[in-house]
């Protein structure tokens, strides 16, 4: 229990995270373009940094998109399926997204490790070590498909209505 609890706490905490990296890129370039327009010389790393963070905000808040059905998800198509149907092509659909996750997972986790090993560096205004990339896609899709395996072992379909407007 005590884990289950850590690990939702975990999910709830990237994505608070996620968001308040928005604030930060948000106030990042209005800092920028007022040191541009005012005549100050602007920080150099702004947008090297505003990429990497953007990259951090995405896979941070998907899990927890994941967990609420707040991603995309086409459902005209499905919704007019029989149900025993609908529920078999939810089930297909939540076993190929774990295992494109798991993949996608394990491949940014394999490159990164061969950047740590060859001490790749990603030079921009900033220099910043290339497996910061790489660490920050595999946990977000190791995250993912931890979120879609519970929704199988649950016996739930992704619906995508958290997403709806």
């Amino acid at each position: 229990m005590f884990l289950i609890r850590l690990y939702n706490r975990v999910i709830t905490g990237l994505a608070v995270l996620g968001a308040a990296s928005l604030v930060f890129i948000s106030l990042a370039i209005i800092v920028d373009v007022v040191l541009r327009n005012t005549g100050f010389r602007p920080f150099q790393s702004t947008s090297a940094i505003v990429e990497y963070v953007m990259l951090f905000s995405t896979m941070a808040a998907a899990p927890w998109l994941v967990r609420n059905n707040g991603h995309v998800a086409i459902s005209s198509f499905v919704g007019a399926m029989p149900e025993t149907i609908r529920l078999l092509v939810g089930r297909v659909v939540l076993v190929l997204a774990i295992l494109t996750l798991g993949l996608l997972c394990w491949r940014s986790a394999a490159v990164g490790l061969e950047m740590v090993q060859s001490r790749a560096v990603d030079m921009r205004s900033i220099n910043i070590p290339s497996w910061v990339l790489y660490a920050m896609l595999s946990v977000g899709f190791g995250l993912m498909a931890m979120e879609f395996l519970r929704m199988l072992v649950r016996g739930e379909t992704y619906t995508g209505s958290g997403g709806a407007h």
